[in-house]
């Protein structure tokens, strides 16, 4: 009984136990009277007896096999249709099932887990004995309990199918826990299941305008709240289009400076390789593959051919194809621009040092190696040989002759690293990436009003001061950047969702972590995958997990109790201010 304590509620005895590479139990049942399924009459009348074999949980690494002698009675009640009747175990079977309640939930817990086929080759190494259809046809049989209804919700798209077939994931951001799964991402789709759900007050969500639709047609009572990563992801964007053409007029006007002074004009480290007759002939054959398909498209645009055609006809992605047609010309496909390296950062310390008349090799790379350099000393050999010719083998110490004219460090940043180092928190550069920063903001005056732009957006972004938002569409106008033109007009058409977003605590942080794990399960799920399938392993969280969550959320808030007011609450408090504090906390 201690093995088996359904036995006790099933009125159930053991009748044999017999011990081999799998252990079958004997049992038979002890009631004198069975209720009838069908109308519930109890019946006494015997009819006859049957074995039934059940499979239950293993033991001791063998596998169980449960043998109970069930009987069938006569159903007293004349006017039933079911005559004769088995009697029915409840308490540790299904009717007509071959495998006891706790097998059947252990194998459906493991379907929910790992997937079926796993969930098959993990199960046999244990002992549970189930096929991978078996697994989930009792994953699809599983009931997810009642979710109380949400009122803080987030909206995120995952991709089905990459660029043609997208569904929609709904998360209770009070909760962290996704709530629902929707096939598509349809306007429409989205405001029934919102119409269904009236007690939500605020909706976050990135932006997407066919989502802001279906919120202000299924739930206008909701509050919409655009992301704040999304914003970031955007200005990043525009701040990168800055940034690459004021890098290219540097560069430009670094060109003409070498033109001028042609004697002046700095050795390159690295020689590129000389390119064999073959591989210039391959080169040329395939830019003029690239020039007839190219002329190709702009003959079918003229004819009036939409984007779709055109790509199928020229057999390459639309994508790619309205790049071409947007640039005007044809991409050159020439050698690929240089990877960043390790000694990149360093290179503005190594110049001012060799201005300062350090030219001993082994003791700039020992400098370099304290302030954290990890490349090979090869590399920095490579960019010495180009501020002094006599520099080329390592240890030599003595100069031949002073460059007058050495290359500008800051011209080896891309417009992205750039970016990078918009974005980044002071605290969290280097020296020398401050110092490469310090130099950029210098050398432009575009610069210098972008990364004041990018500051003050990130600092309201970082404190949720969106009541500033104004003012800073004023300053962005009165920049006069047109890299800046597209966001501030995306900012200005959801402007009440960007300010939500800017002032509230809540963003679509906890989606991107569900729609990862989704992803992790869809791909785990092979062909399998199902919507059905996909929508139950998704949203089922097991007990462990969520007492998991709950005591790191109790967690938080006790830590948030203890917190000191700080300086800036002391004279005035309010809600905004409060939000903020327990938001950064967390």
């Amino acid at each position: 009984m201690i093995i088996l304590p359904e036995l006790i509620d099933e009125n159930l005895q053991i009748s044999q136990v017999t011990v081999a590479n799998e252990i079958t139990i004997t049992l038979r049942t002890t009631s004198p009277t069975a209720a009838c399924p069908c109308c519930g009459t109890i019946s006494k009348r015997v009819q006859s007896r049957y074995r039934r074999t059940l499979h239950d949980l293993p033991m001791s690494g063998r596998l169980v096999h449960l043998m109970i002698e069930v009987r069938r009675f006569f159903c007293k009640k004349s006017t039933c249709a079911q005559k004769i009747f088995a009697e029915q175990l409840p308490a540790l079977c299904r009717p007509h099932a071959q495998r006891t309640k706790r097998l059947q939930e252990a194998l459906c817990r493991l379907g929910l887990a790992v997937g079926g086929q796993a969930g098959e080759d993990i199960g046999s190494e244990q002992g549970l004995s189930g096929s991978r259809d078996t697994i989930l046809r009792l994953v699809r049989k599983f009931e997810l309990p009642a979710a109380q209804e949400p009122r803080v919700i987030g909206l995120d798209d995952w991709a089905w199918k990459r660029r043609h077939h997208y569904g929609t994931l709904i998360c209770d951001l009070e909760q962290n826990r996704p709530i629902d799964l929707l096939p598509d991402r349809r306007a429409e789709t989205v405001s029934a299941w919102l119409q269904g759900h009236p007690h939500i007050d605020i909706v976050s969500r990135d932006g997407s305008s066919e989502y802001a639709s279906a919120i202000s047609k299924g739930a206008p009572q909701a509050r919409q709240v655009s992301d704040r990563w999304h914003l970031v992801k955007n200005l990043a964007a525009c701040v990168s289009v800055q940034l690459a053409q004021s890098l290219g007029k540097l560069r430009r006007a670094e060109q003409a400076k070498a033109k001028a002074s042609p004697e002046e004009k700095p050795r390159s480290s690295e020689q590129p390789p000389a390119r064999t007759r073959a591989i210039q002939q391959a080169q040329h054959a395939r830019q003029a593959e690239r020039r007839a398909r190219y002329e190709q498209m702009m003959m079918l645009r003229e004819q009036g051919l939409k984007s779709a055609d055109i790509a199928a006809q020229v057999g390459m992605a639309e994508r790619t194809m309205r790049g071409w047609l947007s640039r005007g010309d044809l991409p050159y496909s020439g050698p690929r621009r240089e990877r960043a390296r390790l000694i990149d950062p360093y290179k503005t310390y190594l110049l001012s040092r060799w201005h300062q008349g350090c030219r001993t090799g082994s003791q700039l790379e020992r400098e370099l190696r304290a302030k954290g350099y990890k490349g090979s000393g090869r590399a920095m050999y490579r960019y010495l040989a180009t501020l002094e010719p006599s520099v080329s083998k390592r240890g030599s110490s003595r100069a031949t002759r002073e460059t007058t004219m050495q290359p500008n460090p800051l011209l080896a940043l891309s417009a992205q690293q750039t970016t990078w180092l918009f974005f980044r928190k002071q605290d969290d550069l280097t020296k020398e990436e401050q110092e490469s920063l310090r130099q950029l903001r210098q050398a432009s005056p575009h610069i210098e009003t972008a990364y004041r732009l990018v500051e003050k957006f990130l600092q309201m972004v970082r404190e949720r001061t969106g009541e500033q938002l104004d003012g800073w569409l004023a300053f962005v106008e009165a920049s006069h950047l047109k890299a800046f033109d597209s966001f501030v007009t995306g900012v200005q058409q959801d402007k009440e969702a960007v300010f939500a977003g800017l002032t509230l605590p809540w963003s679509n942080g906890p989606l991107e972590g569900n729609v990862n794990r989704l992803k992790l399960i869809k791909r785990s799920m092979y062909g399998r995958a199902e919507f059905d399938l996909l929508k139950l392993r998704v949203l089922h969280r097991s007990k462990k997990n969520q007492d998991r969550k709950d005591k790191k959320k109790n967690h938080q808030e006790q830590q948030v109790g203890r917190l000191k007011k700080p300086k800036m609450m002391k004279n005035r408090t309010n809600s905004q201010h409060i939000t903020t504090g327990i938001s950064e906390v967390a």
